[in-house]
Formats: C-alpha cells, sequence, structure tokens
C-alpha cells in the first residue's frame, strides 16, 4: 500500500519510525537508504498479520533519513517495537501510537540475520 493511501484509509494508523542514523542526510535518495527501507519491508511482510495493511515510506522532514512505518493493526506495529527496541515518541502528531527506533549498523545486520534465520533475531 502507498504511503498516501495508508494515511487516507488509516488516520488513526499505528507509526513505528526507524532512524537510519548510519546514512547521512543528502543520501535520501541513495541505494543504501532504499535498501534499509526494503530490508524493513521484507521484515515487516514476514511478522505482520494477513488481515493487517501496512505502508512505508521516507522521510527527511526531521532533518535527518528516516522509514516511516505505518501499520493498520496494532499487534503488528508492536511486533517491529519489539524486534527495534523502539521507545516511545510523540514527534508525529494524528497516530494512534509513536515509537521510534535507531536503524543502525548492527540492527540492520540483527534484522537481516533474522531473515535467514526464519525470524529468530540474536538479541546480543
Amino acid at each position: 500500500m502507498s504511503w498516501p493511501a495508508f494515511l487516507k484509509n488509516f488516520p488513526q494508523g499505528h507509526l513505528v519510525v526507524a532512524v537510519a542514523v548510519d546514512v547521512g542526510a543528502d543520501e535520501i535518495g541513495s541505494r543504501r537508504l532504499r535498501g534499509l527501507r526494503d530490508l524493513l519491508h521484507r521484515v515487516i511482510g514476514r511478522m505482520a498479520s494477513s488481515d493487517g495493511n501496512f505502508a512505508l515510506t521516507v522521510s527527511r522532514a526531521a532533518g535527518f533519513p528516516e522509514i516511516l512505518c505505518g501499520f493498520e493493526v496494532q499487534a503488528d506495529a508492536d511486533a517491529l517495537v519489539a524486534l527495534g527496541n523502539a521507545q516511545p515518541t510523540d514527534r508525529y502528531p494524528g497516530f494512534a501510537t509513536q515509537r521510534v527506533f535507531d536503524l543502525d549498523t548492527a540492527m540492520e545486520s540483527a534484522l537481516g540475520a533474522g531473515l535467514l534465520s526464519d525470524g529468530d533475531i540474536d538479541q546480543r
């Protein structure tokens, strides 16, 4: 689902934001950032419930690259929150819940390894 369609259909959805801490502000359209977005899409696609919609978009509105992940179903958002150890935030008004986590190189590796191991992520 596209981001605009998600916002239109689920204006009170649940938001989880991955801050791409290892990507520079000038790398918004970079292959690296698209790769992180695609990784999150695969992780979410594997863990999300079959009856909940989700959408992702890349944003630099905060002055640094972020990947916004919107969820129709709170349980799906909570699953990503648990994987990323996301913390509550209030920077994004309008969402029913909103949490944020750093998507650094270590988290990227853990998420990628989880895809290879059927979702088991090393919590070290």
